[in-house]
């Protein structure tokens, strides 16, 4: 239980720094923008790098396959009931893509890493990453696509009731290529993508870093907890002013990333024997509020981007009450 307080009065007080200094413009508007860079390119997989390494044997590398095909499962199952709920709810274009994609991917990093490294210490962070590889996969591949195409099929649908009846073929308007699907294995393999697998490279291969390679490496993870939580506190002084009307729609994301996600969850950890630390990990990690990156590429291509931040921005206000809850539910049982 003591440990469950420290845990929730560590990210709170952080929390309230970034937001503090982002409200009372002590910083740059641009600083969460570049600490999230920061994180994202250098820190994450620098402790993606150091926490496999430290982590992980071959023959518990072995074992992470099934915890693999978990948060794949887990991911596939969302998508599939947050395919069924936009249709009940008569949601189209898109929305009904964000709302999509809201309700499949959780932010496994900004939030997920920092939590699971205060609550757990830093041996819950080798199953992190099992769950943070598919999930990173997962969005950057399917994820990004629904939304793009979300986007082309809104610009062609402009088109066509802008375009003259009697059109000849050589005049028709065409999509922009910038509203293309940009699936590329470059936004695939990103840094913290690479970390990941240079980390399970280098204990599949029973190679441990050089001693002045280690320290540096650590240095650069060791910022990765203080700048995520401080981003998100810099993101919640959106709701300053008064938290806005929330929708049926909305309402039902936040049910889906706080009681469906953990109960499939549970489910499929059940269903695989999975226990100890991984089975901890994992239950948490699908207690996360959406994808950051969600809003971020339904701003870039200009899909219902305020509704993808307000459903960000509410559903990490609300983790800030779930969090606890589920992390004192947690350490009870692993008690």
């Amino acid at each position: 239980m003591l440990r469950g307080l420290e845990s929730v009065g560590i990210i709170f007080l952080i929390f309230a720094v970034g937001y503090f200094f982002h409200y009372k413009k002590h910083w740059p508007d641009s600083t969460p923008s570049v600490l999230s860079n920061v994180v994202t390119r250098i820190s994450a997989p620098c402790l993606a790098v150091t926490s496999i390494v430290a982590g992980y044997t071959r023959e518990t590398l072995a074992g992470s396959v099934a915890l693999i095909l978990i948060a794949f499962l887990h991911m596939l199952l969302l998508l599939l009931i947050g395919k069924g709920a936009s249709r009940l709810l008569g949601l189209g274009g898109g929305r009904k893509a964000v709302y999509e994609v809201s309700f499949t991917f959780s932010n496994v990093i900004f939030i997920g890493l920092p939590v699971n490294q205060i609550v757990f210490g830093e041996a819950g962070l080798p199953p992190l990453f099992a769950y943070y590889i598919m999930g990173l996969a997962c969005f950057w591949s399917f994820g990004v696509y629904m939304l793009a195409s979300a986007s082309q099929d809104a610009t062609a649908a402009q088109i066509s009731q802008d375009a003259p009846a009697k059109t000849s073929p050589a005049r028709k308007p065409a999509i922009s290529a910038a509203r293309k699907p940009a699936i590329t294995a470059a936004r695939i393999l990103n840094p913290g993508f690479i970390g990941v697998l240079v980390g399970y490279f280098l204990v599949q291969a029973e190679l441990g870093l050089p001693p002045i390679l280690d320290v540096a490496l650590g240095y650069l993870a060791s910022i990765t907890i203080p700048l995520s939580l401080l981003v998100i506190g810099a993101n919640l002084t959106m709701f300053a002013k008064g938290i806005p009307r929330v929708t049926k729609d909305e309402a039902s994301i936040m049910l889906a990333k706080f009681v469906v996600s953990p109960l499939v969850m549970l489910a499929l950890l059940k269903a695989f024997g999975i226990t100890g630390m991984p089975f901890y990990v994992f239950l948490l990690s699908s207690t996360m509020p959406c994808h950051m990156q969600s809003s971020i590429i339904a701003q870039h291509y200009n899909v219902e981007p305020s509704y993808a931040s307000k459903l960000v921005g509410l559903s990490t206000l609300l983790s800030i009450v779930t969090i606890p809850c589920y992390a004192f539910l947690i350490h009870s049982l692993m008690a």
